[in-house]
């Protein structure tokens, strides 16, 4: 094949006529002068009879495809071949049918019909038609076949948008035949007398009304929710304004969770390494004494207090961590970390693994008695439970955005699952929706068909990139909402909602599982997209919770560290990445499964915590209850392939092998000149790359020629 194809470019000009002379031999065999006679040996019209009148259509399209195949390169480019293989047929197949229609002379040059035995097909089979005179039945059924082709043609090639938009027809249908059948009775309701009103036995109508704690609505407020298709997109993507739903959510049971205790370190295990402590730094003259213990479930923290020993100077804290080595090598463990001072204490921490690491659960954390400002939080997190054995839990509207860094198998993706399900445990969908983007596919995958997300969990980087700009619409439109409703952020405007008896604006958490993919497919879009949702989005309730397992400053860069100020590090390969997470070292000494350091915005000394184990079980269960729950008005939900037509093929189609090429020519459009350098700088490429992106852009008639190395003119 490969050989056939090299003799067609080199000698594209004799397969060009060879070709071509076989079309018009083809051509002369269907002309029906020949039909007499001698000529009657090669009077073959078997392209008439099978295309009718659309046989020039089939011979145009053969030579133009044979054209470009040859002197083109326009079928290397992608969708091309579907293109210019499907639409021709589709021309050919409704010229045909149409041509049916005419009547037309048996003995003529078309000896079925001007729409040749495939439009006889497609309009009349198996009926036969006067071929003089045909009745109104016939044309009235051909013209439903006719209807009948074009919407199974447009199915086939779109049947995402065809699936769409029959359930919007059909929901807009029933919602209107619901209304009008409403007002009929309505008007029926208004023709009975008084008279017959008090007819009516008072038991036999409380039967009727509903049991649960639903509100009924009234007419006039069910005719006013009927939204037309042009007010649509003036809609928020999440909740209706201004209306008075309110729907009874059932929160999961806490029982569904598996009960884990928390263990400390023995009390034995504790004295000794006190002790060791002590003789390790008197042994190098430095006399301390351990003064207070905390003990976690991964690590036991000892505040040591400087001495004075000979002399009446106290004991310098500098010569005290400079003997970390030492320390490590008389406590036989190399993870050991200081914290100077220790939070609230004038003593020098000292953080020591426990001999035996203990699991952290969700349901002693969310549960338990002593934590009772976590019903309080808006959006309650729980993180885990920290050295001092107390839990941390935090509130994300504080934080207000939050980043998530560690190395594979770290307990990055536990941590994620956690935050998830203490949302679930927590709180019902009409307060907090989520939108969950896992392009790793596994991790976020089991939570589909829950009602909180806003779309199923997105694993394509070109829907991730569309969900994100409909978030950017969705937080221009409350900041409209805000503005008329004279609210400063969401709390404001649902402190009002709760008084005027309205829907409140829920809160939105976007989950990113891995932004290092997402930035490897298109850093710039994912860049610009996610810095002005931190920025702006904790006014509309849009929050973000963005994990990465690669905290290099080409993923976790200048910008999102700004506005992510709230981190968590998980245990990392080395010191840099420790300090691109949370700006200082500490990090690579995590012991990993779940060892994290929390740096909230409001304390810029990082705290060492044991992270939340939930099993895949407990996560299995929270999605059952939620999936299985009675869901009695619908909610809202994005509509990932209506944005298609929205926004350009450029941006969406930005997993393809020419994204690179589309954003050069994204980069191209208002500039005078472009310059291999300045394709450099914006797409973060070597030259080789933004060379041949430069010779490429010249071929497509983007840019002028011109000397290497030298700034090109845009045409």
């Amino acid at each position: 094949m490969k050989k056939i194809r090299e003799f067609c470019t080199k000698n594209r000009i004799y397969v060009f006529f060879v070709v071509l002379a076989l079309a018009i031999l083809l051509s002369i065999l269907q002309i029906e002068i020949f039909s007499t006679g001698y000529g009657n040996i090669i009077y073959q019209p078997f392209l008439i009879s099978f295309f009718g009148i659309s046989f020039v259509a089939v011979f145009l399209w053969i030579l133009s495809l044979i054209f470009i195949a040859l002197y083109t390169k326009i079928l290397t480019k992608k969708g091309a071949k579907f293109y210019l293989t499907t639409t021709p047929l589709i021309i050919i197949l409704e010229v045909s049918a149409i041509s049916s229609f005419f009547t037309f002379n048996p003995d003529g040059i078309f000896p079925s019909s001007y729409g040749g035995l495939l439009g006889e097909f497609i309009i009349k089979w198996p009926t036969n038609w006067d071929r003089y005179t045909p009745t109104l039945f016939n044309y009235s059924t051909g013209v439903v076949r006719l209807i009948l082709l074009n919407i199974l043609v447009v199915t086939i090639f779109f049947p995402r948008n065809v699936l769409n938009q029959s359930k919007k027809l059909i929901s807009f249908i029933f919602t209107l035949i619901k209304s009008i059948s409403s007002k009929s009775k309505k008007q029926e309701n208004n023709n009975i007398s008084n008279d017959d009103i008090e007819d009516f036995d008072v038991p036999e109508i409380s039967k009727i009304i509903p049991q649960n704690n639903i509100n009924v609505f009234e007419n006039d407020n069910l005719d006013s929710q009927i939204a037309s298709p042009d007010q649509d997109n003036e809609l928020s993507h999440t909740f209706n304004p201004n209306t008075n739903e309110n729907l009874n959510w059932q929160l999961p049971n806490k029982e569904i969770l598996a009960s884990i205790e928390s263990g400390e370190e023995n009390q034995e295990d504790i004295e000794i390494k006190g002790d060791l402590i002590e003789k390790t730094l008197s042994e190098h003259g430095i006399e301390v004494s351990v003064d207070q213990v905390k003990s976690g479930p991964t690590v036991t923290m000892f505040g040591l207090a400087p001495g004075y020993g000979n002399s009446s100077k106290r004991v310098r804290v500098d010569h005290i961590l400079a003997r970390e080595k030492d320390l490590a090598l008389a406590l036989a463990s190399q993870n050991i970390r200081f914290q100077s001072p220790m939070p609230g204490e004038s003593l020098v921490g000292i953080e020591i693994p426990n001999s035996k690491t203990s699991t952290v659960g969700l349901k002693d954390l969310i549960f338990d008695k002593k934590n009772k400002d976590f019903d309080k939080y808006t959006l309650p997190i729980a993180l885990g439970t920290g050295s001092d054995n107390k839990s941390l839990c935090c509130d994300l509207t504080k934080l207000p955005h939050l980043l998530v860094a560690g190395a594979t198998g770290s307990g990055k993706s536990v941590c994620i699952n956690s935050i998830i399900a203490g949302f679930l445990m927590k709180k019902n969908p009409d307060e907090v929706r989520l939108i969950m983007i896992d392009p790793k596919r596994v991790e976020l995958t089991p939570y589909a068909g829950i009602p909180h997300l806003l779309t199923d969990p997105i694993v394509e980087p070109s829907q991730a990139i569309i969900a994100l700009k409909l978030m950017v619409e969705e937080m221009q439109f409350r900041f409209k909402q805000l503005e008329e409703d004279n609210s400063k952020n969401i709390a404001t405007y649902n402190e009002k909602s709760k008084k005027n008896n309205r829907v409140k604006m829920p809160y939105i958490v976007i989950i990113v599982d891995e932004l290092a993919d997402l930035m490897l497919t298109a850093s710039s879009e994912v860049e610009k997209l996610l810095v002005r949702l931190a920025q702006l989005g904790r006014a509309t309730g849009i929050h973000l919770v963005v994990a990465t397992q690669r905290p290099s400053v080409d993923v976790v860069t200048g910008l999102i560290k700004a506005n992510f100020p709230s981190r968590i590090s998980f245990s990392v390969t080395s010191q840099i990445d420790s300090r691109t997470i949370i700006d200082s070292p500490g990090a690579e000494k995590l012991l990993g499964k779940g060892d994290m350091l929390f740096v909230p915005i409001d304390n810029p000394s990082p705290k060492r915590a044991q992270g939340i184990f939930i099993s895949d079980e407990e996560v299995e269960s929270i999605v059952q209850h939620w999936k299985n729950h009675e869901i009695y008005n619908p909610l809202k939900y994005l509509d990932l392939d209506k944005m298609v037509d929205i926004f350009s093929e450029e941006e969406v189609e930005i997993n393809s092998e020419d994204s690179l090429i589309l954003q050069a020519q994204n980069l191209a459009k208002g500039q005078r000149t472009l310059s291999t350098s300045f394709l450099q700088r914006r797409l973060r490429i070597g030259y080789p790359r933004a060379a041949r992106l430069m010779d490429e852009l010249e071929e497509q008639g983007v840019v002028g020629p011109g000397d290497a190395g030298k700034a090109r003119e845009v045409l």
